[in-house]
């Protein structure tokens, strides 16, 4: 037996694509994404400046400890950023979600540099 399964329009194959390689549709994501990108660096290099300024206070250490958090969790930031818009499928997911955990990392590290 057979299913009555309505017909799916077809747009005609371009012959400049490989049609088995997949479409990146997220190229467009990549403004946003670098502008979050530049949100955060913004924020750390505030950090930065706090860090500076301490000069040798014996809180340093712990304020050093949190300031390299920062700069893991910016790396892990700025490679999902860079690899998102190009990605499609189960790995454009992925990253999406380093993406977010980075994000969610960075916000507690902060939160702890506030106290």
């Amino acid at each position: 037996m057979s299913a009555n399964l309505p017909a799916i329009p077809t747009a005609p194959a371009d012959p400049k694509k490989n049609p088995t390689y997949p479409q990146r549709v997220h190229l467009t994501e990549r403004p946003a994404l670098e502008a979050l990108l530049k949100t955060w660096d913004d924020r750390i290099a505030k950090a930065r400046k706090k860090i500076e300024v301490l000069g040798n206070n014996p809180s340093r250490l712990s304020y050093d400890r949190l300031y390299a958090q920062m700069l893991g969790g910016r790396d892990q930031l700025s490679q999902s950023v860079r690899r998102m818009p190009s990605e499609c499928g189960d790995i454009y997911e992925e990253d999406k979600h380093r993406l977010d955990q980075a994000v969610a990392a960075l916000e507690r590290v902060f939160a702890k540099w506030d106290m």
